[in-house]
This record gives structure tokens, C-alpha cells and sequence, in this order.
């Protein structure tokens, strides 16, 4: 069960990574500009901030909105998240008992876009959802900096640039993770931390084969 979690959180990232890299193809001249201007770190929020922002906007949709999962999205042009901030999220909710599913998508601070699918999910009990971002006791800035004194991890360049980051439900544990993303020096393979979210140490950690687009 912990390891088909892993894999289904990593096929999520890379999705994620590779839509928005040909989103980025046909970015137009004044968006460019505005992301060049602004410093990555006034733009960019934390996992609990853009947790705080993408909750309330679930909860307008259905009051029993619980969070699932989610991770930061590689729209920028250059390397972002080093300082534990990302300007792009895709936040995931669900509604224990229903197939509901609910993406927030959050850029520079703000909701950008929202989709309900109403059959997309399997009905699952209230036990694999996170009820509340309050569960979350240790924020990325924090866990990216222990990433680094755990191991070696370098930010991408070219695909999952810079650092990201992302959550999920530890079953067992019945507790939130935080997963920090990097790469190693030769930026051939990404390294991937899971960290507990309550307690802050490391669940487990691994490596996997990457080809650069």
C-alpha cells in the first residue's frame, strides 16, 4: 500500500511537470514579463499557505471538502523553490464517501482556476483524506533545509526546476506527508523525500531515473 502511494504521487507530479512544461511553450510576451519581475520569493507561498487558500475555496464548493493531495506545479521559467516557495499549486479535495473530486489551482497567491468532476475518484472513508491544513505541524521551508543535511539534493534546470514540493496521507500513520523534490548533482535521477508532516522526520526517501525533455 506505502509504496503504490509513492508511485501514484510521483505519476501525479510528472504529470503535472510535463503539462505545464508545453504550457510554457505558448506562454505569451506580458506573462513572461510579469513572472521576471517579481521575485520568487514575494510571489511564491508556502505548502500550508497555498493549503489555507485552496481549503477555503473547496469549502464554497461543498462544506465536507477534505484535502487528498497535491503538489507544487514547474510553470516557471526559471528554478524557483529555494527558499521552500513555489508560485504554482494544484491542490486536490475529495468528499469522504463520494466520488467528488475538486483541483484548486493556485498561481502568484491567488486562485486561479477550479474544477469539479463529479465521478472521478473512488469513494474512500473519511480516514484517507486530511481534515484540516492544521495538521500540518512542519511547512516546507523548514523541511527543505533538512532535506539538505539529510542528503545530497540539487534543484532542476531544465524539467522539475528548482525544488518542488508535495503532500499526501500516510495510511498506517494516519498522518499528513510532505514530500520535498530535487535532484542529484548529474541531474539523471530525482530524489524524493517523505517527511512526516506532524512530527517533522523523515519517512522514507528514494531516487528514480528521469529523462530531461
Amino acid at each position: 500500500m506505502k509504496k503504490n502511494l509513492l508511485l501514484l504521487f510521483v505519476c501525479v507530479f510528472l504529470v503535472s511537470c510535463q503539462q505545464s512544461t508545453d504550457q510554457d511553450t505558448t506562454m505569451d510576451s506580458n506573462i513572461e514579463a510579469e513572472v521576471a519581475y517579481f521575485p520568487d520569493i514575494e510571489m511564491g507561498l508556502t505548502l500550508k499557505e497555498a493549503l489555507e487558500i485552496a481549503h477555503k475555496e473547496a469549502l464554497k464548493w461543498n462544506k465536507e471538502a477534505m484535502l487528498y493531495g497535491g503538489t507544487s506545479v514547474d510553470r516557471d521559467k526559471a528554478p524557483t523553490g529555494m527558499e521552500g516557495r513555489r508560485k504554482h499549486w494544484n491542490i486536490e479535495f475529495g468528499i469522504p464517501g463520494k466520488t467528488d473530486f475538486y483541483l484548486v489551482t493556485i498561481r502568484d497567491g491567488k486562485v486561479e482556476d477550479k474544477v469539479h468532476v463529479p465521478n472521478e475518484m473512488d469513494a474512500m472513508p473519511k480516514s484517507q483524506f486530511i481534515s484540516k491544513v492544521e495538521e500540518f505541524k512542519y511547512d516546507t521551508p523548514e523541511l527543505l533545509k533538512r532535506a539538505q543535511k539529510i542528503t545530497k539534493i540539487y534543484p532542476g534546470d531544465t524539467f522539475a526546476k528548482g525544488y518542488n514540493f508535495g503532500f499526501t496521507k500516510h495510511l498506517q500513520k494516519n498522518v499528513p506527508i510532505v514530500m520535498v523534490i530535487g535532484w542529484d548533482q548529474a541531474k539523471e535521477n530525482m530524489i524524493y523525500l517523505m517527511f512526516n508532516a506532524v512530527t517533522g522526520e523523515l519517512e522514507d526517501n528514494f531516487e528514480r531515473e528521469q529523462y530531461k525533455n
